[in-house]
């Protein structure tokens, strides 16, 4: 008896047979090698298990994302990636090979044998992986990239939880040196030169620290959509004081004239508490609980229900509201209560916060189809955190230097949607997507979405143009790695 194939059925057991042989392949590169083309097996370096070598500082590869790892495969034969058996590996393989090892790798169980230093400060390294240094070096967290847990964010931002200590160390030292590139826009090379080596090598501590089958674990959860957990939960508790600041290279930035009676610091402007500052016992605790609010506001527990997209404060207002020239928090609290033409009221800060529930959070497509009450949970810990952040701040004063987002002056060439999108796809789209539809690791919102369905509405002020350029301009890319021109934001 005879069956008689119809081209489709055909093609479908064609590719599946191809699927199944690319797999087969990859399996043998991994774990045999090719003696033939003098390629030895993945395994010898990168361990059985995938896990990596703390001894010859060679990467996990088990259940990193199959792109990234296939793209690191095309930086060796490219040359971007320098290594004495890597390059040459590489370029003996197609390309074919590289997606099926890409894939391979990915689907591996999580691994990690990494083993940090003992005499290296974790806490300093986390304290940079979590925070950063915006006010000082413009230098953002790696958790704004990496995600939480540094599980990763899509093919351009690699899973740090787990990785070896030593490759983490000399890889960024590459980029720091340019021995490394093909990295987006060269963000990491310029981002890791404000680094001193005691700061890497902590850095790098703290990622080695972390389990990597409990971060993958997490991201795997939250892509069957079992929970969205709260970002601020999944990190590690916050130490109660901030390290001692290890020395970096160049001098801070200078932020123009401050007037007089100000206490501006080292940074120019006036300084909120740090950190490690929040009061005792109950206000503490609400203050704490205000800023886990304002980093992760539509997934966190307490607000969430009142958000109707996937933003958050943290996404207009940088460095939890600290930053200024970035709209930060504690030259808004001493500025109210204030006339606004929008409202054509006097509003006071917390009609102010309701209105950006309103418009920023796009409240009416929430779980309860308003912004929430003046005395709620969720007003009363954004109030109080606000609060702390202009402790000493001169209230009533509406010219703090550093407020809202620094204007930009007309352009020849004027507002154009066809140009924008031209330098959009050139130097945003990496990070926000194709589409304006943010970045994730998992659901768990890394990159704020720009438009659509998941952003904000008509009413909220970043939808203004102006407001957009004055904003981007003075804060985007992260970590200011790029300067746009006026024209271009």
């Amino acid at each position: 008896m005879f069956f008689r194939l119809r081209p489709y059925s055909l093609f479908v057991l064609i590719a599946f047979a191809a699927a199944i042989n690319a797999d087969e392949g990859a399996k043998r590169l991994a774990t045999e090698g090719d003696p033939q083309r003098g390629i030895n097996p993945c395994s010898e370096c990168h361990q059985a298990n995938g896990g990596g070598s703390e001894e010859i500082g060679a990467p996990r590869l088990a259940a990193m994302g199959a792109d990234y790892l296939a793209q690191q495969l095309r930086n060796f034969k490219d040359g971007h990636r320098k290594h004495p058996i890597m390059a040459p590996w590489a370029e003996l393989l197609t390309d074919a090979e590289m997606t099926a090892l890409g894939a391979y790798y990915a689907a591996m169980p999580p691994a990690s044998n990494a083993k940090p230093p003992a005499d290296i400060d974790k806490d300093a390294g986390k304290w940079i992986a979590l925070y950063g240094d915006w006010s000082g070096r413009r230098l953002p967290a790696c958790v704004q990239c990496h995600g939480p847990l540094g599980i990763g964010v899509g093919q351009h931002f690699p899973a740090l939880a787990g990785q070896p200590y030593n490759y983490l160390v000399g890889q960024l030292a590459a980029w720091t040196t340019g021995a490394r590139k093909g990295d987006p826009l060269g963000m990491m090379g310029t981002i890791n030169a404000k680094l001193s080596v005691a700061e890497t090598k902590a850095v790098a501590a703290f990622y080695a620290s972390l389990p990597a089958a409990k971060a993958v674990e997490v991201a795997e959860q939250i892509d069957r959509g079992d929970v969205v957990p709260d970002a601020a939960k999944m990190q590690a508790p916050e130490p109660r004081e901030a390290p001692a600041p290890i020395a970096h290279k160049g001098p801070l930035p200078h932020h123009g004239e401050v007037e007089p009676g100000r206490d501006p610091g080292e940074a120019g402007h006036f300084a909120p508490p740090a950190r490690g500052e929040k009061p005792e016992k109950e206000l503490g605790e609400m203050v704490a609980l205000g800023e886990a609010i304002f980093m992760h506001t539509y997934s966190h527990e307490v607000s969430g229900k009142y958000i109707g997209n996937d933003q958050v404060c943290e996404g207009c207002h940088l460095d939890a509201g600290r930053l200024a020239d970035s709209a930060p928090m504690w030259a808004s609290w001493v500025a109210y209560p204030a006339y606004r033409k929008k409202t054509k009221a006097v509003n006071t800060m917390i009609e102010r916060v309701q209105g950006c529930f309103t418009y920023s959070m796009n409240a009416q497509a929430s779980e309860v189809g308003h912004a929430p009450a003046a005395e709620s949970r969720t007003i009363h810990a954004l109030m109080s955190y606000m609060y702390w952040l202009a402790t000493g701040a001169p209230t009533g004063d509406k010219k703090m230097a550093g407020r809202g987002y620094p204007k930009l002056a007309e352009t020849e060439q004027g507002f154009d949607p066809e140009r924008g999108a031209a330098v959009y796809a050139e130097k945003c789209a990496i990070c926000h997507g194709a589409n304006g539809e943010g970045g994730y690791a998992g659901e768990e919102l890394v990159f704020p979405p720009l438009w659509g369905e998941k952003s904000y509405n008509w009413g909220a002020g970043m939808h203004k143009i102006s407001t957009a350029a004055n904003f981007i301009k003075a804060n985007m890319p992260l970590g200011n790695f790029l300067t746009l021109t006026d024209q271009e934001a």
